[in-house]
């Protein structure tokens, strides 16, 4: 659900446990960046000003109660590698290439940034661990969704069963034109592919990481999909789809109370 938390507009997921973990996923509203990463750009991967970056950041970190030094980020590649963030991790080291962030020490904020690849967040409330996915349609066919339950497990003895997963805004099946080249590696999972009469297939990558994390044992009614298609929302969400090059970037964070 959309909701403020001090002057910024959130996305949260009503079925997260709020005792025990902060998450929230921004909007591009709120921040200091100028057209056309207007406003609350929270990369500095894109050639904004890196000054108006880092007050983004302060802004979204702030907003969630956390510390801007313990917010975690990498370097996003559309793969499935992982990254264990444990007590001595260092924020202010070269970036390490993962798409996967997991943990269970609290104080670190999980952080991976946006513009229409799919964002998911996952916490055990029980382990009391947490991840956090960033799946475009090259993460979601390497299986990042399901590699990140697995780290949990592994890692943490984080069960499936005991999962609560968040699918948040990103384009939608509406909006998602691919080429048939595309649609063909996802030929084995046909939830994923949508031809509404169009010349050209559509995928749906809600539904396919869905269909991934139930086929890891997270219980359906344990995963909360937005159904907010960024493209469509392009007010509320940078979507490159929608913008073109260059396009800012929405940021999903996940934190341990």
């Amino acid at each position: 659900m959309l909701q403020q938390i001090d002057e910024l507009t959130v996305f949260t997921f009503g079925s997260f446990p709020s005792d025990a973990f902060v998450h929230a996923i921004s909007t591009r509203l709120g921040g200091v960046s100028e057209p056309p990463y207007d406003t609350l750009n929270l990369s500095l991967s894109v050639p904004d000003e890196p000054e108006r970056v880092l007050e983004n950041r302060r802004r979204f970190v702030g907003a969630l109660g956390g510390d801007p030094a313990r917010l975690v980020s990498s370097r996003q590649v559309h793969g499935d590698d992982v990254l264990l963030v444990t007590d001595d991790f260092e924020s202010e080291a070269p970036l390490i290439a993962a798409d996967v962030q997991v943990t269970d020490r609290p104080g670190w904020l999980l952080s991976l940034r946006f513009a229409d690849c799919v964002p998911l967040l996952m916490v055990h409330p029980e382990r009391r661990a947490m991840a956090a996915v960033h799946a475009g349609w090259r993460g979601t066919l390497k299986g990042a969704a399901a590699t990140a339950v697995r780290a949990l497990q592994g890692r943490f003895g984080a069960e499936p069963a005991g999962l609560w997963v968040g699918i948040g805004p990103a384009i939608g099946p509406c909006c998602y034109e691919v080429g048939e080249e595309v649609a063909e590696q996802f030929a084995d999972r046909r939830c994923g592919i949508v031809r509404n009469g169009s010349a050209r297939p559509h995928l749906d990558l809600w539904a396919l990481n869905r269909q991934a994390v139930v086929a890891m044992g997270v219980p359906t009614q344990q995963i909360e999909v937005a159904e907010l298609c960024t493209r469509c929302n392009a007010e509320l969400f940078f979507s490159h789809r929608a913008q073109g090059y260059p396009a800012g970037r929405f940021s999903a964070a996940i934190g341990l109370r």
